[in-house]
C-alpha cells in the first residue's frame, strides 16, 4: 500500500511540474548525471556557468558594472574559477548598502527576501525563478541521497508562524497529502515535545528533519524516557550548525544516521551529506564555494577560513563571492560514494559565533565540549558582550550546579584578563527564525582581526 501511495504522490508532483512547465524533474536528471562527472568536466561546466553569470552581471547590474570597470576586470572566455580571487568579496554590509543596484536592469520577475542572520542586522535581496527552480531541484536531489521517496511519512521540527488551525484549506490539504506531522520550533516546551513524541510513535515517520538544536531537545527527551517504537530511514539536520554532541544524541534517540545540510536564506541548498557521512557535498551544478582569508585569498584545503559563495543560478541578482558569515574547512579527500561534487569537511559556525580574545579565534564548539558530561545543565549560552567580558547563561535542573571545572577550562582559554559572569535563568530565547546559538559575539565584526 505504501509503494502505491509513493507512486501516486510522485505522479501528482510530476504532473504538476509538467503543467507548470518548470522542468524541475528534467533538471534533477541533469544534476544526477553531473554529480559523477570527472572533475575536469565538472570544472569546465562550472566555468561556463560562471562566465555566463559574470557577463550578465557586468552588462546589466549597475553595481557589478561599476565594480568591474573600477577594478579593470575583463570577463573573457578564459576567465574561470581560478580567477575569482581577482574579484572583491561581497560582505553582508556591502549587500545591504547596494542591493538596489545589484539587481540587473533586465531582471524580469523577482521575489524579494531578507535575512536577519545571527547578528539580527537584516539584509535585503532578490531571488529569480531560475534560483527557485534550482533550489527545489536540489531538495529532491538530497532526498534521493537519503533514500527518501516521494510521499514518505515525515516528521518536522521547524519554525511555524501559524498554528495548523489558522492555515488555508489548500495548505491543510498539502500537509495531509504530503503526510507531515509537525512540532513548532518557535513554541517548544517539555509538554509539547512529549505530545509530539507520542504522535510520531503512532505516525511512524520514515523521514525526520528540523533545526539541529530543536531536534536535539526532542532527542534528549526521548533518551530520558523510553525508546521510540519506530526507526526512520533518515534524520536531517538543517538551518544551523550541527555539533558532534547533538549528532550523537539525535542518532541515539532515532536509531538512524543524521544527514547534515547546509545553506542560508540568501543562497540555500549549498551542501549536504550523502550516506558516506564524510563531509558535505557542494551542489556544484549551481554553487561555487571558496574558503578564504580576510583578504579574499583562498586558504589551502584542510585549513579554516571564511566561506565565500558564488551562486550560479540567480542570474537576476548576482551573489558573487558572498561572505555569508560562516567559517569552514574544505576536505582534502574525495568521497567514497563516487560523487565528484567536492566536500566541505566541516562547518565551524558563524563568524559572529566565534569568540575572539586578544586576536585569537576560539570557535564556539570549544565551549560546547565543556558541557558534554553535565546532564544537569539543560541549556547554556556564552555571550561575548565586550572584548574583555563574557557572560555565561545557564539553565539548570539543579539549584547550585558545580561549574568550577567549566569556568576553569574557559579561564584557561581566554586568560585572566577577561571577566566571566554567570547568570542562572529559566529560559534562553532562540533567534527570531527559531534557531539557537550556543555562543554569541556582540563585538563589531569589522573590528575582528584574523590571526
Amino acid at each position: 500500500m505504501s509503494k502505491i501511495y509513493n507512486y501516486l504522490h510522485s505522479f501528482f508532483y510530476r504532473s504538476k511540474d509538467a503543467v507548470r512547465g518548470s522542468g524541475i524533474y528534467s533538471l534533477l536528471r541533469r544534476i544526477k548525471s553531473e554529480q559523477r562527472l570527472p572533475l575536469n568536466e565538472l570544472r569546465e561546466l562550472q566555468n561556463e556557468r560562471l562566465r555566463e553569470l559574470l557577463k550578465r552581471a557586468g552588462e546589466h547590474s549597475p553595481y557589478y558594472r561599476d565594480l568591474f570597470k573600477s577594478a579593470n576586470i575583463i570577463i573573457n572566455d578564459r576567465f574561470g574559477i581560478e580567477n575569482l580571487r581577482e574579484l572583491p568579496l561581497l560582505s553582508r554590509e556591502k549587500l545591504q548598502n547596494n542591493y538596489k543596484s545589484i539587481i540587473c536592469d533586465n531582471a524580469g520577475q523577482v521575489f524579494s527576501n531578507s535575512s536577519g542572520g545571527s547578528t539580527g542586522a537584516p539584509v535585503n535581496f532578490y531571488h529569480d525563478e531560475n534560483y527557485r527552480r534550482f533550489a527545489e531541484t536540489a531538495s529532491l536531489l538530497f532526498l534521493d541521497w537519503m533514500g527518501i521517496n516521494s510521499g514518505d511519512r515525515t516528521a518536522v521540527v521547524w519554525g511555524a508562524d501559524r498554528d495548523f488551525k489558522d492555515l488555508s484549506r489548500r495548505d491543510r490539504f498539502f500537509i495531509r497529502f504530503d503526510r507531515v506531522k509537525a512540532l513548532n520550533a518557535f513554541s517548544m516546551s517539555d509538554e509539547k515535545i512529549g505530545r509530539f513524541i507520542s504522535d510520531i510513535n503512532r505516525f511512524r515517520p520514515l523521514y525526520v528533519y528540523g533545526y539541529a538544536s530543536a531536534l536535539y531537545l526532542v532527542a534528549r527527551q526521548i533518551n530520558m524516557s523510553e525508546p521510540l517504537k519506530f526507526k526512520p530511514k533518515a534524520v536531517r539536520s538543517a538551518a544551523e550548525m550541527l555539533y558532534d554532541f547533538q549528532r550523537r544524541e539525535i542518532e541515539k534517540a532515532f536509531g538512524s544516521a543524521v544527514y547534515n545540510f547546509y545553506g542560508s536564506r540568501e543562497i540555500n541548498n549549498l551542501a549536504a551529506e550523502c550516506s558516506a557521512h564524510s563531509g558535505l557535498h557542494i551542489v556544484s551544478s549551481g554553487r561555487i564555494v571558496e574558503i578564504v582569508d580576510e583578504a579574499g585569498n583562498p586558504v589551502p584545503d584542510g585549513e579554516s577560513g571564511q566561506i565565500a559563495v558564488t551562486d550560479l543560478t540567480n542570474l537576476s541578482f548576482p551573489f558573487i563571492r558572498y561572505l555569508n558569515g560562516d567559517m569552514g574547512v574544505m576536505s582534502t579527500k574525495p568521497c567514497s560514494c563516487g560523487r565528484t561534487f567536492p566536500l566541505i569537511e566541516k562547518i565551524q559556525g558563524r563568524t559572529s559565533d566565534v569568540i575572539i580574545v586578544d586576536g585569537r579565534y576560539i570557535h564556539g564548539e570549544y565551549f560546547t565540549h565543556l558541557f558534554y558530561h553535565k546532564p544537569e545543565i539543560v541549556r547554556f549560552q556564552l555571550i561575548q558582550e565586550e572584548a574583555k567580558k563574557l557572560k555565561l547563561l545557564i539553565v539548570s535542573k539543579e539549584k547550585d550546579p558545580d561549574l568550577n571545572e567549566v569556568i576553569s577550562a574557559i579561564r584557561s582559554k581566554v586568560g585572566d584578563g577577561v571577566a566571566i559572569e554567570i547568570e542562572f535563568t529559566d529560559h534562553i530565547p532562540v533567534t527570531a527564525s527559531g534557531k539557537f546559538r550556543f555562543t554569541v559575539s556582540r563585538l563589531d565584526q569589522s573590528s575582528k582581526e584574523k590571526v
